[in-house]
């Protein structure tokens, strides 16, 4: 069953609509369009979407064979084609590179800052072992200290 948000992209094919769907929408959306999607992040996925639609699109009015779903796949047959046809399968074919890209970049952005907060805690956290331990070691010479002075003030009694 397919909710107002999937059937209002298939219909608009508004990015905002786009945009708001959740992963399992994006599925349907993928599934209606007969697009294959390679990443399981709900943004990659909507980049996909646009992209392989788009290229679509653009194939259709040139007159040219759909863009096949499983876009970045075999493109041996630009090489041969001649004139506009080629030109403009070509810059389809960058626009989509360019957008798997650039999706691509974001992913590896967003693993830098999970590796780099990873280490931030881990720092923070021997930090506060650091911390601990003093503590302890403190209160150690503090309890010596106290038995000793005991020790001493029982010995004067």
């Amino acid at each position: 069953m397919e909710d107002d948000r999937v059937k209002k992209f298939i219909e608009s094919r508004d990015g905002q609509e786009l945009e708001e769907c959740t992963k399992v929408q994006l599925q349907l959306v993928a599934d209606h369009f007969g697009c294959r999607l390679r990443s399981s992040r709900v943004a990659e996925c909507r980049i996909e979407i646009m992209a392989q639609l788009k290229a679509r699109e653009e194939a259709s009015k040139e007159g040219l064979p759909q863009v096949p779903a499983s876009v970045g796949g075999n493109w041996s047959d630009e090489g041969s084609s001649r004139g506009s046809s080629g030109s403009s399968r070509r810059s389809t074919k960058l626009e989509i590179l360019k957008m798997q890209l650039e999706a691509q970049l974001k992913r590896e952005e967003r693993e830098a800052q999970l590796e780099r907060e990873e280490r931030e805690r881990e720092a923070q956290l021997k930090r506060e072992e650091r911390e601990r331990e003093a503590q302890l070691k403190q209160e150690e010479r503090e309890a010596q200290l106290e038995r000793e002075e005991r020790k001493r003030e029982a010995q004067l009694k």
